[in-house]
């Protein structure tokens, strides 16, 4: 295990990725100050994962061929660039065709960042390993609100675009200077399985629909919680930072000793169990009526997420050993990219019709229907029947 390469990436990934977590909360706001309607918010939020379901599959495969680190560069370039879009868009259209192309950019980036790690990581520690990159990503984007959160309110949106900017350009040199090339182990030896080889194996199923089905309810709530909290509950923009931020940053905290939870104890039960919960949660939100009843369920979802994923990451990991860690990581992530295209498109059209917060209860149900045919792809029956070891074992 080679330690300098890891805490380099973890590092270029939470520059990055905060650069990113300055703004997210606060795009809908500004999209709509740019004339967007709820279904034209909708388009703009799945225009990121669109990019990334059409580029993931060949960045995926490249990438076990030809080596990570050329791919994470040039995603951290592009997200640097894609900033000035930000700043510089005079509507609606424009601002959505700047967050495709972030979608590419991030294609680049996290995918194969996650193969990256999965190459490195011996498997009695993959869980633990995964937690702490996980932690990188999402501590990022938990503490970018806070931040973004007080320059949007001080000195305007177009000061955190720019600072998003600056910091993938820092990103991007770390990688530059300090990160080695790699690339799958399997590379020169064998061919790496066909996305449609992944995909009859009732376990990589499972795990992309539970991945699509969280995402969907990650969709919902990055773009249309935002609006609920200035449109219905009347909140600060700083006081929605803080809500989005404490899903990360709590999220970010439990991450490693869930990730050695998941070394120790059956994967597909924490998977399962944060599933059902986090349902729970959506839940919640059709009653809530104000900032503190939001931050606990801020806090309470973060928590499951953390829960469930060092557990999905490190099942999927186990998968890609075979061959194609790349292609599976991409999998994984466009079935995330379907998700958080689906949710954000299928909100908007709702949010027109019966308003913002039947939306979370929409989320709700996809995330227990989700969790519900995950367990069921993921039994020892099913998984004998692919061929397959069973998950809860693992």
């Amino acid at each position: 295990m080679n330690w300098r390469i890891f805490y380099s990436l973890n590092l270029a990934i939470f520059t990055s990725m905060l650069g990113m977590g300055i703004v997210i909360p606060f795009m809908p706001i500004y999209a709509k100050t740019l004339g967007a309607t709820g279904v034209s918010i909708g388009v703009f939020f799945a225009s990121f994962p669109l990019a990334q379901i059409l580029f993931m599959p060949i960045i995926g495969r490249l990438s076990d061929r030809h080596g990570r680190k050329a791919f994470i560069a040039a995603g951290l370039l592009l997200s640097s660039l894609m900033s000035l879009v930000y700043v510089y868009a005079p509507n609606i259209l424009y601002l959505t065709l700047g967050r495709f192309f972030q979608g590419i950019a991030v294609a680049l980036i996290i995918p194969i960042s996650t193969a990256y790690v999965g190459d490195l990581a011996p498997a009695e520690k993959r869980g633990e390993l995964l937690g702490i990159f996980n932690l990188a990503l999402t501590s990022s984007i938990g503490v970018g609100p806070l931040a973004g959160g007080w320059l949007s309110d001080t000195y305007g949106m177009a000061l955190s675009f720019y600072l998003m900017g600056g910091l993938n350009i820092l990103a991007f040199l770390f990688v530059l200077f300090f990160l080695d090339e790699t690339r799958s182990p399997h590379a020169e030896t064998q061919r790496p399985p066909s996305y449609r080889e992944l995909l009859r194996r009732p376990s990589v199923r499972g795990l992309t629909l539970y991945r699509m089905v969280t995402a969907i309810q990650m969709g919902l709530w990055f773009s249309f919680l935002p609006l609920l909290a200035v449109e219905v509950l009347l909140l600060s923009q700083s006081r929605i930072g803080i809500i989005m931020a404490t899903y990360m940053l709590v999220n970010s905290l439990v991450q490693v000793p869930f990730g050695r939870l998941a070394d120790r104890y059956s994967k597909r039960l924490l998977i399962i169990v944060s599933g059902y919960l986090s349902s729970v949660a959506f839940v919640t939100i059709l009653f809530s009526h104000g900032f503190w009843e939001l931050l606990l369920i801020s806090g309470f979802t973060g928590i499951m997420g953390a829960l469930a994923g060092p557990a999905l990451t490190a099942l999927a990991a186990e998968e890609g050993k075979q061959g194609g860690m790349g292609a599976m990581m991409g999998v994984l992530n466009m079935a995330l990219s379907v998700g958080m295209m689906l949710g954000p498109v299928l909100a908007g059209l709702l949010s027109d019709i019966v308003g913002l917060r039947p939306l979370f209860g929409f989320g709700a149900v996809a995330g227990g229907l989700g969790t519900l045919v995950f367990t069921w792809l993921t039994t020892e029956k099913r998984l004998a029947a692919g061929g397959k070891r069973g998950v809860s074992a693992r």
